[in-house]
C-alpha cells in the first residue's frame, strides 16, 4: 500500500511539472493572435518555472483551477463537460463490447469460418481507417441520407445525441476487442476442458455462452477499463466533428486559444484519470491471475 502511495505521489509530481511547463510554454507569447487586428504587440511576462509551478498548484487548490479565457471557473467548466463525456464513453464501451462479444461468440457457436473471417477482416479494416473518416461516413449515411440522428450537439441525458459519435468511437473498441476475442475464443473452444464438457454431453450453447465466455471475460474487462480511461480523457477529433461539448473539445479549445489554466488542469485531469484506471487494470489482472 505504501509503495502504491509513493508511486502515485511520484507520478503526480512529474505530471504536475509537465502540465505546468507545457501549458506555460504553449502560451508564452500570445502577441501574434492580435497581429491581424492591428493591435499593439502585447508584452510577454517572463516567469521562472518555479513561480509558474507554485502558481499552478495555488490555482488548483485554492482557486478552483483559476479562470478560463472566457472568465469561467476551470473546475466548473470541466464539470459541465464531464457528464457528457461520461455518457459518450459508456455508450461507446457498451456498443463496442456487446458487438465484439456477440459476433466473436457467434462465430464459435455456429462454427462458421466465414463469419470468423468477416469479423477479423472488418476489425482490421476499421483499425486501418482514421476515425474522422468513420465519423464523416456516419454523418453522410445516418444524418444526410436517412435523417435518423442529429449531426451533433448534446442534450443532458439524451442518448439520441451520443449515438453517432458513440458508434464512431465504439467501432474502434469493437475492432480491438474482436481481434483479441476471436483467437482466444477459438483457443478455448479447442481446449481439452471443452472437449471434456462435450464428452459429458454439455449443450454447445452452454459451453460457448458460459464456459468459454467466462474464460475470456477477465482480460477483456481489463482492456475495456483501459479504453474507458482513454474515452473519459476526451476524444478531440470525434468531439470536434460532432461539435460535442465534452472534455476532448475543451482540450482542443484550450490548445487553440492558448488558455493556460484550462490546458494545465485538463492535462492533470487526463493524466490522473489514465493512471488510476491503468493501476486498476493492473490489480484486476493480478487478481484474475491469482496474484497477491
Amino acid at each position: 500500500m505504501k509503495s502504491e502511495i509513493f508511486r502515485f505521489l511520484y507520478f503526480l509530481l512529474l505530471l504536475s511539472c509537465i502540465s505546468s511547463f507545457v501549458s506555460e510554454f504553449h502560451t508564452k507569447d500570445k502577441s501574434y493572435l492580435y497581429a491581424d487586428a492591428g493591435m499593439m504587440e502585447m508584452q510577454s511576462q517572463e516567469k521562472s518555472f518555479l513561480s509558474s509551478y507554485v502558481q499552478f498548484w495555488k490555482s488548483l487548490i485554492l482557486e478552483s483551477g483559476g479562470k478560463t479565457e472566457n472568465g469561467e471557473t476551470v473546475y466548473a467548466h470541466i464539470g459541465t463537460r464531464f457528464f457528457s463525456t461520461l455518457h459518450l464513453a459508456i455508450f461507446s464501451i457498451l456498443f463496442g463490447s456487446f458487438l465484439a462479444f456477440g459476433l466473436s461468440l457467434a462465430a464459435t457457436y455456429f462454427r462458421s469460418r466465414l463469419l470468423y473471417d468477416i469479423v477479423s477482416f472488418g476489425s482490421n479494416l476499421i483499425l486501418s481507417t482514421p476515425v474522422f473518416i468513420v465519423a464523416i461516413l456516419l454523418l453522410l449515411v445516418f444524418f444526410y441520407r436517412l435523417e435518423w440522428f442529429p449531426p451533433g450537439g448534446y442534450e443532458s441525458g439524451n442518448t439520441y445525441y451520443v449515438v453517432l459519435p458513440g458508434i464512431a468511437l465504439g467501432s474502434r473498441i469493437y475492432a480491438r476487442m474482436s481481434l483479441y476475442l476471436l483467437p482466444e475464443i477459438r483457443k478455448e473452444a479447442d481446449s481439452k476442458y471443452v472437449q471434456l464438457l462435450q464428452t459429458r454431453s454439455y449443450p454447445w450453447s452452454h459451453i460457448v455462452g458460459k464456459e468459454i465466455f467466462l474464460k475470456v471475460l477477465p482480460i477483456a474487462l481489463i482492456l475495456l477499463i483501459l479504453d474507458f480511461g482513454s474515452l473519459l480523457s476526451g476524444a478531440m477529433v470525434v468531439e470536434e466533428i460532432f461539435f460535442f461539448p465534452g472534455i476532448g473539445k475543451s482540450l482542443y479549445f484550450s490548445i487553440k486559444s492558448m488558455d493556460t489554466k484550462l490546458l494545465a488542469t485538463l492535462l492533470m485531469y487526463s493524466g490522473i484519470l489514465f493512471y488510476v484506471l491503468n493501476r486498476l487494470g493492473f490489480y484486476l489482472q493480478r487478481f484474475f491471475s491469482g496474484g497477491v
